[in-house]
């Protein structure tokens, strides 16, 4: 008791270092005491019942690993790392001596000299050439690597299945491009693709065409391939889905962000844009002047206005036809008007919405 009591009267922190002697380590599913561990694959299981009981430990196995044959390719071990890349190249494993401009140094220009002088392989050669223009364009544009890296990986299919020959490779890399920013949920318009790349949207719509049915039925004859030699294909990573037709409500955020207009104009824009099926005056219209007019609307709900023609400028649409979609969104204002638009708008961007703001037709 005595012992007892000394340790009570000591302060808390004084306990926390002290092991817990009723503390037992049970295997919760067979509930051998004590379990029978055994480490395997940097995991902690019993042997007993089969049990992961922890991971992500320190391996002490060989640091060697095969990519290669897991995907039933052969074997082919590699060091620890990252996984082949689709993009690699066949004689260059993917690095690409930057630096360019006017102050790049000799030491660098000689570099590059002597790398493009080791690239002996045609395919590498017009690889690097079209990864080099879609980089070019992905800067210009502002354009995430996501879609850079997928429009890449659209191009060297093209490339190596050698489906359209005689194309014009400007053409192909727009058509991937165009895909790549549906497929990546940042859609842009074929007048934007046509100011970037100064390929013809006639071409752009038809190679676009072209390149989502080669995708479609490459993509399926991959997955035939890993089925038919035993294997289970993950559709959700090799099946290629069809891009559909960009939507008012895909655009509305980029035009308020480009005209300086907050997140809660944006909201607003791109909820009456969803409404958009609903008025028939309006549906089946461009969706670049329905988005155009969604924001011109939204902007002046709420007190943040902004002028029709400098909406028209970054939506690539006239005047008059931003004006004239607005004014079926105002025919119909006090069915497409949302309440909680009303009003004093939640902070921190504020606002207050009244149906008075709106400007006439």
């Amino acid at each position: 008791m005595a012992t007892l009591a000394g340790i009570e009267n000591q302060p808390p922190d004084a306990l926390a270092w002290r092991e817990n002697l009723n503390t037992h380590l049970i295997c919760p599913d067979c509930k051998q005491v004590p379990p029978d561990l055994i480490e395997e694959n940097a995991d902690t299981i019993c042997a007993n019942c089969g049990m992961v009981l922890a991971e992500r430990l320190i391996s002490y196995e060989s640091e060697w690993r095969t990519f290669n044959s897991d995907e039933g390719k052969g074997d082919d071990p590699n060091r620890v790392g990252e996984a082949d890349n689709e993009l690699f190249l066949t004689n260059n494993a993917g690095t690409l001596i930057g630096g360019g401009g006017p102050n790049v140094s000799r030491e660098t220009r000689k570099l590059k000299k002597a790398q493009a002088m080791q690239a002996e392989n045609k395919a590498d050669k017009a690889l690097q050439s079209a990864y080099a223009q879609i980089d070019n364009w992905g800067e210009k544009a502002k354009l995430t690597n996501s879609i850079k890296t997928a429009s890449k990986m659209y191009y060297k299919r093209v490339y190596e299945a050698n489906t359209m020959r005689g194309k014009p490779i400007d053409v192909i890399l727009a058509g991937c491009l165009f895909i790549a920013c549906r497929q990546m949920k940042l859609p842009r318009s074929f007048n934007e693709i046509f100011a970037l790349t100064g390929v013809p949207k006639k071409d752009i719509g038809r190679t676009y065409k072209t390149l989502e049915k080669f995708l479609t039925s490459s993509s399926q004859a991959n997955i035939e391939a890993v089925e038919g030699s035993g294997g289970i294909a993950n559709r959700d990573l090799l099946e290629y889905r069809g891009t559909q037709s960009t939507k008012p409500e895909d655009l509305c955020g980029r035009y308020c962000n480009m005209v300086g207009l907050n997140f809660r104009v944006q909201t607003i824009a791109e909820g009456l844009a969803k409404k958009i099926p609903t008025i028939e005056g309006l549906a089946g219209r461009s969706p670049l002047s329905n988005a155009a007019a969604c924001t011109f609307f939204a902007s002046h709900l709420i007190g943040f206005g902004k002028p029709s023609k400098q909406i028209s400028d970054v939506a690539g649409v006239s005047d008059a036809t931003i004006k004239h979609a607005y004014k079926f969104l105002l025919q119909e204002k006090e069915r497409l008007v949302d309440p909680s638009w009303l009003g004093d708008q939640p902070p921190p961007h504020g606002g207050y919405g009244d149906l008075a703001n709106l400007p006439g037709a």
